[in-house]
């Protein structure tokens, strides 16, 4: 599972190391672009988050047709919100991307990057509810494979279409939303092919036409967690909004530390995932007890990777952004703030581990209100005010915004601890015994 999320969130570092040697401007609209469309995504993508724990404890249950219930309602949700998300993509969010960048270049590019990239936001909702369901099963090598060959064919068709080979034009970053968008239809397309005609014990058997517009159960576990990981990235994009204003070279070198912290934050990603199928079957099978220890063997494992990218990302600061860019300038200031992102990778890491947990709990409300405070109630006041009106403002600029994210994902490590341990106590002496509970 680590493997695949790192794969799949990988094609975004493709996109933007291809793009930074191809200009700064297009490495720029692609910021500006991505800013704006991905709380969207992530909002689809939290959604389908909810398959996770209910199919893990149906399966357990033995009650493997409940799963068709739950994926029926999964398309209905990504087809119905991801066309309305399309929507979105083309007609407000280009408003917004001419209103942030500064120059004409920048403009157009972002705009043309959101006009063809939109169509592809009902695939990505798919996808990721089909990878949820295989994982869940405890079959994550099919995910592995569509992961591994979508970042063959994205550096393929990045090749292609940004810089113009093998008689194709060069389209720079609209070729980069052209390559995204094939590649997740591509995804889409294997995953159905393969469960229903080459797998031998298909998961998803019958699609339910009723519980396609039934989407109770599956958005009562999902739209919260839909909410708090869209709160999350959203903290991210609206860096990119807020960091416009410094002009567009800063927003190259936020592109920067944005894919590259991305990237490090994948297998963590990954991670809360494993732990919401973990604490759910452990809870199933063990209790509290169980779920303890596997906490406890979790947080240690992500204090190890985190300590590993801590060490890295302060020893090669200076080198790490000139794998995206050649520009003096742009490289220079993703270093320095390469510097403070690395710190927060801590907090963040515990944040990730315990998001998972309470969802295994299917505890995803708490979470979202957590996220709302922490991020947007401390982040980005105090970012702001360390940027423009702190004694400091002058000499920090834009760093005084990512302080600020590491001081809101401390506040929201220290909530989420407080409710998992809170929730723990409440399920005491107590486990999921049979079918018919789970159910």
């Amino acid at each position: 599972m680590v493997l695949t999320m790192t794969l799949e969130l990988s094609i975004s570092v493709v996109d933007t190391i291809m793009l930074g040697h191809y200009s700064a401007l297009h490495l720029a609209a692609v910021g500006l672009a991505s800013s704006l469309w991905l709380p969207v995504g992530c909002f689809l993508i939290g959604l389908t988050f909810g398959i996770t724990p209910l199919v893990t404890r149906h399966l357990h249950g033995r009650q493997p047709k409940l799963v068709n219930l739950y994926m029926s309602q999964a398309i209905g949700l990504s087809v119905v919100l991801g066309v309305l998300a399309s929507l979105v993509a083309v007609t407000l969010l280009p408003y917004f991307a001419g209103l942030m960048a500064t120059e004409e270049e920048t403009r157009q590019v972002s705009i043309a990057y959101l006009y063809i990239f939109a169509p592809a936001l009902p695939m990505l909702a798919l996808m990721t509810a089909y990878k949820n369901l295989f994982e869940a099963a405890g079959r994550p090598g099919f995910p592995l494979f569509v992961a591994s060959l979508g970042i063959v064919l994205n550096v393929l068709f990045n090749y292609v279409l940004i810089f113009g080979h093998f008689g194709f034009p060069e389209m720079g970053a609209k070729g980069a939303a052209l390559a995204s968008a094939l590649s997740l239809y591509l995804a889409v397309t294997l995953f159905f092919v393969y469960d229903r005609f080459i797998n031998k014990a298909p998961l998803f058997t019958r699609l339910v036409w009723r519980y396609t517009r039934k989407f109770g159960i599956l958005l009562n576990v999902g739209a919260p967690a839909g909410f708090a990981f869209a709160f999350e990235v959203g903290l991210f994009s609206s860096m990119t909004w807020l960091i416009s204003s410094f002009g567009d070279l800063a927003l190259g070198g936020g592109q920067i530390v944005m894919s590259y912290t991305s990237f490090l934050f994948t297998p963590m990603m990954a991670m809360s995932a494993v732990t919401a199928i973990v604490v759910a079957k452990a809870m199933s099978k063990e209790g509290v007890d169980g779920v303890r220890k596997r906490i406890r063997v979790i947080v240690w494992l992500g204090l190890l990777y985190v300590g590993i990218c801590f060490t890295i990302t302060q020893l090669f600061h200076d080198q790490i952004p000139y794998i995206y860019s050649n520009n003096a300038e742009v490289v220079a200031l993703a270093a320095s703030i390469l510097l403070i992102s690395s710190c927060y990778q801590f907090p963040d890491m515990l944040q990730t581990v315990f998001t998972g947990a309470l969802r295994g709990f299917r505890d995803t409300r708490s979470t979202m209100i957590a996220f709302a405070v922490s991020l947007f109630g401390l982040s980005i006041p105090f970012g702001f005010w360390l940027s423009h009106y702190s004694p400091w403002a002058e000499t920090l600029s834009l760093r005084g915004f990512y302080i600020g994210l590491g001081a809101g994902l401390t506040l929201l490590a220290a909530i989420l601890i407080v409710r998992f341990q809170i929730v723990l106590r409440r399920y005491e002496g107590k486990r999921i015994a049979s079918p018919r509970e789970v159910a």
